[in-house]
């Protein structure tokens, strides 16, 4: 679902090209995905990226936002989602976002201004447009800025406040 293995392949391809970046792969790996999981570790080791593509556990919810602040691009391959609220918080932490056009992604992200969109199955397109960012970390850190901007400008909790009393009224 989370698109990881597509992640994964494309950081195999991207990060010898690009040797100031690094992968952080986050989530929990629960008992039913250990075979996949284990599939994921040995493309990393296969491709000899053990130190740049690194696999966080499952972190706080109070660890996150830090983290997102870290980072210069969050990734969403999502195969499907429900609505997700990484995009969101990629957003409004700082980073350029790419990520599927699934769930709510496709209604926070302004293609090509907040971050990139691609279809599911786009692999091609999931790589060139990661590849972009990495090509010119400016051109990421200004999307990122702008991702904030639009995050605070439409997602304030001021704004949700006062549409919710808005419906009220």
């Amino acid at each position: 679902q989370k698109g990881t293995d597509r992640f994964v392949d494309v950081m195999c391809r991207l990060l010898p090209r690009y040797p100031d970046f690094t992968a952080v792969i986050v989530g929990a790996i629960t008992p039913d995905q250990r075979r996949f999981a284990a599939a994921q570790h040995a493309k990393i080791s296969a491709a000899g990226l053990e130190k740049r593509i690194v696999l966080l556990q499952e972190l706080p919810a109070d660890d996150v936002p830090a983290w997102l602040r870290r980072v210069t691009i969050v990734v969403g391959p999502q195969v499907w989602e429900g609505f997700g609220l990484v995009p969101l918080e990629a957003m409004a932490s700082g980073a350029a976002v790419v990520a599927t056009r699934v769930g709510a992604a496709r209604h926070l992200i302004a293609e090509g201004e907040t971050g990139y969109l691609v279809e599911p199955d786009d692999m091609a397109g999931l790589e060139a447009r990661i590849e972009s960012l990495m090509r010119d970390p400016d051109a990421a850190a200004a999307m990122g800025r702008r991702g904030r901007a639009h995050v605070v400008q439409r997602f304030s909790i001021e704004r949700e406040a006062a549409g919710i009393q808005e419906i009220y009224e």
